[in-house]
Parts: structure tokens; sequence; C-alpha cells
């Protein structure tokens, strides 16, 4: 049953969890108290441990709603199906390069400026990214687990010799440059000077898909 000095509203789980998303983001996880949740969203305390029983729940709940969220922001393209790979030595390359391009694309609609659900993301991604809390680990995982999958899949067409260790080190190499060159681009031109600050994501697919291409080919 409700608790019984309110009614939720249909919304109610919607504005505790966007009041918990700006929570987390700005205070963090152990200062961040059901009450300070309930009292920003302008609701009862009590409806958090109806809906989520207790703060640990109300923490995993906001990534479920981050990740839907920003799913849903590219599902769309994804809908189409995956591109067309041709046939060939250039098989490989092809399939590398819509690998980075989804990647690059992920990355883009996490860090949208026009996204009111930019900022806070931003600030909890980062967060969990460098220290993942046990509550969201498993969450985190199985978001990152079809991109690793992926990415081990168009490493392998390239350089099938490669060994289970070497993949995995080009994978997260291939990663880390995507999501720098996706997410770095103000801070970078500090010291890159020259570097354009436009480029779009297919430009930029293509050159990071050649430059690992060309990496892996070098034997």
């Amino acid at each position: 049953m409700f608790p019984s000095d309110t009614t939720p509203c249909p919304d109610t789980r919607d504005a505790l969890l966007e009041a918990a998303l700006a929570c987390f983001a700005k205070y963090g996880y152990d200062a961040t108290s059901i009450r300070l949740v309930a009292s920003m969203a302008g609701k009862n305390s009590s409806l958090i441990s109806y809906y989520f029983k207790g703060k640990e729940g109300l923490y995993r709940e906001v990534f479920r709603y981050l990740l839907t969220h920003f799913s849903a922001k590219t599902s769309a393209e994804d809908a189409q199906g995956p591109a067309q790979v041709p046939a060939g030595p250039m098989a490989g390359r092809a399939r590398l390069r819509a690998h980075i391009r989804k990647i690059l694309r992920e990355v883009d609609a996490h860090f949208d400026a026009s996204d009111p659900l930019r900022e806070p993301a931003s600030r909890l991604w980062l967060s969990e990214l460098q220290s993942p809390r046990h509550e969201v680990r498993d969450l985190l995982q199985a978001r990152m687990e079809p991109f690793v999958r992926e990415a081990r899949a168009c490493l392998l067409a390239v350089r099938p010799d490669l060994t289970h260790e070497e993949v995995d080190f080009w994978g997260i190499t291939l990663h880390g440059s995507c999501i720098h060159h996706a997410l770095m681009g103000e801070i970078t031109g500090l010291a890159w000077t020259s570097a354009d600050p436009s480029l779009s994501l297919d430009t930029m697919a293509d050159r990071l898909a050649d430059f690992t291409y060309h990496g892996l080919s070098q034997r």
C-alpha cells in the first residue's frame, strides 16, 4: 500500500529519480540522504522506500533511468540495423569504422549540451567510470559488454593472429581514443591549438578507423 499521508501521482517516481540524480551528482553518494532527495523532489520521503526499497535501490534505479534515457536518443539509427559491411580485404576496416562511429555517437548523446540531464548525468557517469560502486557494477558491465564484444570482433577481423591479451589491450586503447576525441575537444584544444573542434562524427570515425587499421596492419 502507499504511505497513508500521501498519494503518489503518475510522475512521482520520475520526480524522485531526477531529484536523486541531481543530489548524487552534486553531493556524491555518501553525502546524499533520502530526506534530501525527497525534499528536492517535493515528495514524502517514505515514497523512496516504497518505490526503491532504500538509498541503494534508488541509486541503482537512477542509472537504469539514465541508460533508458540516453539509449532512446540513439535507438532510431540502431533500429535501421547494422551498417552494410563490404566483403573482401576492406571488410575489417569497414566494420571497425562502423563500430567507432557508434561509440562516438553514444558519447555524443551522453554529453549533448542541449540535453537537460547532461550536466548531472555527466558528473555521475565520470564519477562511476573512475570508481564504480557495487550497486551499479553489473549495469555498467551489461551496458559495455556489446561494445567490448564488437571491438574484439573488429580487431580480430583485421588481425586474426592477435592473442586474447593483445585484443583486450587494443580494444581498451581504441575505446579510450574514441571517448577522448568525442569528449575532450575543448581541453585538448588548449594544447593542440590547430585541431579542428568542429569535426563531424563521420570524419572523426574515418580518421580513427584509418589510424587503428593501419596501425594494426603493421607487423
